[in-house]
């Protein structure tokens, strides 16, 4: 069986995409429990997944089109 010729670039903004959404429902929905329980820090923690995630789509579509490149 073949592995299957994936970039991860589809990978890669669906976990940046995440991180967005759960800093986005943390600070709209939970940010007073949040600092009821002094765990502030998990707002700065899923910031920091969305900007490495930012990090690893700019990697995983630069590798993608020297791959293609390679292919022609």
């Amino acid at each position: 069986m073949e592995p299957l010729d994936e970039d991860g670039v589809v990978a890669v903004a669906i976990g940046t995409a995440a991180w967005l959404a759960a800093f986005a429902v943390l600070a709209l929905f939970f940010r007073d429990d949040l600092a009821a329980h002094d765990s502030s820090w998990w707002l700065a923690v899923c910031l920091v997944g969305a900007g490495l995630g930012v990090m690893g789509l700019a990697y995983t579509i630069r590798r993608r089109s020297v791959y293609r490149k390679a292919r022609q």
